[in-house]
């Protein structure tokens, strides 16, 4: 049995750890099985289901609580864990790159950065001191990894441009399994009855954690101008976070409490988007949003920021709006694209583009195993 170590802060239900779940369900488990070694507290959202997959799941302590204790539990880790094929280090940022320094002294012969942003969070703390470290990372690059992965050009570009690898890295989709996210008006008669939604209620849909970066404030704001003229429109946001309090305050000073559901943390995002109407995306940055694919996947038009990668509209369905421009402006434009483009099918046109989850695993296996 060949084993691959993924590494990332945690396993929260967040767009890279479904990215990297979704390869672990698809890829041969008989042949090729993933670890986990986390730097966040234990207890994510998806941590019993790759245990029961047959992952082992490991834990260190981050950086952030003392960089001494950090560089010597991963060579600690990797003195007694060096048996891996490959590593897979999941990163938004080259801040830290260490896990690939120990995996490399310790002999691992392939080892893995994989881009998922396009920049650091303004909201991070000490967002400065993160920039400085990864330009200053940059020089390293190539001397700790073999492979240099992304799931855009814009995630490709900051990771890896002014390092001397950058043409030698591979865009690696967000492959998911696009059957599963197929419409069907049953289940949306369903969902729809669950959280009280007419059938003629107009839905906004929104899937992310509640972080800044991802701008649901924004949102409220949308959702309170449509309701001028479209009283009985609605806001499904899916997930949770840090700001999600801040989001119901704004919710309840505009008096929308009866128009915006909060959903948490889901594991059926696949049968929830089937009662969305369409999908929006006010991020002031991301890579290529694995819930973007999905909503595509759903038949969902998007309207998203154009600070998102444009390599994210597979089937020519997304509309990028300048983030600068009004929450007014943004409603219109939502209500004209969503009569424009309807609920079109776009399973083939995602698998044509290779976003099909059986796609990706056959690329990351042969990154694993070497053949690339």
């Amino acid at each position: 049995m060949k084993r691959v170590l993924q590494i990332m802060g945690g396993l929260k239900r967040g767009g890279l750890e479904t990215f990297a779940m979704n390869i672990y369900r698809s890829i041969d488990r008989s042949e090729i099985q993933f670890d986990f070694l986390l730097t966040q507290v234990a207890g994510g959202d998806y941590e019993e289901e790759a245990k029961s997959l047959g992952a082992n799941i490991y834990y260190i302590p981050p950086r952030n609580k003392g960089y001494k204790a950090y560089h010597k539990a991963l060579d600690d880790f990797f003195s007694k864990h060096h048996d891996y094929i490959a590593i897979h280090e999941h990163i938004s940022s080259l801040t830290s790159i260490d896990p690939a320094y120990y995996a490399k002294k310790y002999g691992i012969p392939v080892r893995i950065f994989h881009s998922h942003s396009s920049s650091i969070q303004k909201s991070l703390r000490l967002h400065w001191v993160h920039t400085i470290l990864h330009y200053l990372n940059k020089p390293k690059v190539h001397s700790y990894a073999t492979h240099y992965l992304g799931c855009s050009d814009k995630a490709l570009d900051w990771m890896y441009k002014y390092t001397g690898v950058r043409s030698k890295a591979l865009m690696v989709n967000n492959g998911i399994n696009c059957e599963q996210y197929a419409y069907n008006k049953i289940i949306r008669a369903e969902v729809r009855k669950e959280f009280g939604i007419g059938d003629a209620d107009f839905v906004i849909g929104h899937v992310g954690r509640f972080i800044p970066l991802k701008n649901q404030v924004f949102l409220v704001d949308i959702l309170s101008e449509l309701h001028r003229s479209m009283p009985s429109a609605k806001l499904l946001l899916v997930g949770e976070g840090d700001t999600m309090d801040e989001i119901k305050t704004k919710v309840s000073d505009k008096g929308l409490e009866k128009s915006v559901i909060f959903t948490g943390v889901r594991s059926d995002v696949a049968r929830l988007m089937q009662a969305m109407d369409i999908f929006v995306m006010p991020s002031w940055f991301e890579g290529l949003p694995v819930s973007i694919v999905e909503a595509q996947a759903a038949g969902l038009p998007v309207v998203a920021s154009d600070t998102i990668s444009y390599d994210s509209d597979l089937t020519g369905t997304i509309l990028f709006k300048s983030i600068k421009d009004s929450a007014e402006d943004w409603s219109k434009c939502i209500v004209e694209w969503k009569e424009k483009n309807g609920r079109p099918n776009n399973i083939e046109k995602l698998k044509k583009a290779g976003f099909d989850s059986k796609t990706t695993v056959k690329q990351l296996v042969n990154i694993y195993i070497g053949n690339v």
